[in-house]
């Protein structure tokens, strides 16, 4: 079972010097509207096909949904894990945790802080 990530964590991860892979697993439509900054957008329905083509094995892997009662986040990690992905984490709430904690996003719908 992957490790539940906080907004916080996250974000000090982002600021750091820390290298993962920042995967958004809603559909794209939903990612262009908005995402977390430096997200990659692998849809839930295609994880398991891109993964394979785009991520080693070695990259540290955090995936989020869209909010904490969205359980894809928790299936990708699930799927990812039974790929062989040891270093996955699951960003616990999603984009709407992000938001709430004040963080900013991207895309045409993104909060615009200023």
């Amino acid at each position: 079972m992957a490790r539940l990530m906080s907004s916080t964590e996250l974000k000090e991860r982002m600021d750091g010097d820390e290298e993962f892979i920042l995967v958004d697993v809603n559909a794209p439509e939903d990612f262009i509207k908005e995402h977390i900054p430096g997200a990659r957008n692998i849809p839930l329905s295609n994880l398991a096909e891109q993964v394979k083509q785009e991520l080693s094995k070695n990259q540290r892997i955090v995936v989020y949904g869209k909010n904490h009662d969205d359980e894809s986040s928790n299936r990708a990690s699930d799927v990812l894990e039974g790929m062989g992905y040891r270093k996955v984490a699951d960003f616990d709430g999603g984009i709407y945790a992000w938001k709430r904690a004040g963080f900013l996003t991207e895309g045409e719908e993104a909060e615009i802080l200023g």
